[in-house]
């Protein structure tokens, strides 16, 4: 077995669990969703999130940045608050932590493949292997070529390879932490991937997803069912509540109030807070948009739906900037629809479904 297969086991699948637990370790907050599975779906049994602004001593909302020993404590305390019994858990890795990229390999046997990639991700990897932990896939036909080949296309001669690689200590750091909690296992996932299993549908086409945090926005393509192109940009909804704060002189909190209820609606006594917003907003989108730019410039679909969650979605009006910006139907996103769940959690969970995208995905990650 080669060293590139070995480091595949740090992204491995319970094969014989029930009840799995998904970690979102966010730069304000953790969010967590146990589900147990049940004739192949997932059930949900609970679910929670805190603030780690108070462990890191910074304003309520505030992103934070935590040692060791405070985030074990507030993973300890958010275990304890949602009631978990989950012993295995599959932990979210930031994207701004990770290197992902296509390679482009001839179409040989898949044993040969297996050999072939370790030698080609040096080419591509800016780090030696040694330093990271590496997994790989050979990604599904896009929506264009399914299309083509319904026609009696020729097969291609050659498949793309996703590449994915995570720095070692990250990933030692927090096997240590949940090991001292408790944790049997503990696998891990990059975030477009477990936000694209909880937010997308089959037959979506090239979609935009936006995972709006923070911190950063996580940007990527999904075509074909796969996530193919990501990017990290590190301006984030914690962008716009500073804004206020400064602007109008009020403290984080009130500011955060003030983005909440107000966001991009748009009335006489709205309006100031509204014009301190716009800017951030329209930044976020031209980022998105040269994302896109490149995307086209690499031989990439048009998109036809974007996909927003995390917790800058639920800025008001935040969804007619975008179709605003792009031209295509938004759609927020509704991850609790993926699971079961009783039903007078229904208004509840769709208020705060975008928020837990990452969470479920993670949770659903063996489902």
């Amino acid at each position: 077995m080669s060293q590139l297969e070995k480091l595949k086991d740090f992204f491995g699948s319970f094969q014989k669990e029930n009840r799995f637990l998904g970690v979102d370790i966010g730069t304000s907050s953790i969010k967590v969703v146990q589900l147990k599975k049940e004739k192949e779906r997932g059930v949900l049994e609970t679910y929670g999130e805190i603030s780690l602004s108070s462990y890191g001593g910074g304003e309520v909302g505030r992103s934070a940045i935590l040692g060791p020993d405070k985030l074990k404590e507030a993973i300890s305390d958010i275990i304890k608050e949602a009631k978990v019994s989950a012993k295995n858990a599959v932990l979210s890795v930031p994207l701004r932590n990770s290197f992902l990229t296509v390679m482009r390999m001839p179409r040989i046997p898949d044993d040969e493949l297996k050999d072939a990639i370790p030698y080609e991700a040096r080419k591509y990897i800016p780090v030696p292997l040694s330093d990271v932990i590496v997994d790989w896939w050979v990604l599904p036909a896009s929506s264009k070529e399914r299309a083509e080949s319904s026609i009696g296309s020729g097969t291609r001669d050659f498949v793309e390879v996703f590449l994915a690689a995570v720095p070692r200590d990250i990933i030692e750091k927090h096997k240590t932490v949940f090991s001292e909690l408790g944790f049997e296992n503990l696998f891990f996932e990059i975030e477009p991937f477990s936000f694209a299993r909880s937010s997308l549908r089959r037959d979506l086409g090239t979609v935009l997803l936006m995972d709006v945090g923070a911190k950063s926005v996580k940007f990527a393509i999904a075509d074909g069912g796969a996530v193919r192109a990501s990017h990290n940009f590190e301006k984030g909804s914690q962008e716009i509540s500073l804004a206020i704060s400064q602007s109008l002189s009020v403290d984080f909190e009130r500011a955060e109030f003030f983005k909440r209820d107000i966001g991009l609606m748009r009335s006489p006594e709205t309006e100031g807070v509204t014009k301190i917003i716009e800017p951030v907003v329209d930044m976020i989108n031209e980022e998105g948009e040269r994302f896109l730019l490149d995307w086209k410039k690499r031989g990439g679909e048009t998109i036809n739906k974007v996909i927003v969650g995390g917790g800058g979605a639920m800025l008001k009006n935040l969804n007619d900037s975008i179709i605003k910006k792009y031209g295509v139907e938004v759609e927020t996103a509704h991850p609790f629809s993926k699971v079961v769940y009783p039903a007078f959690l229904e208004r509840p969970l769709l208020e705060i479904g975008s928020t837990f995208a990452n969470a479920i995905g993670l949770a659903l990650k063996n489902f």
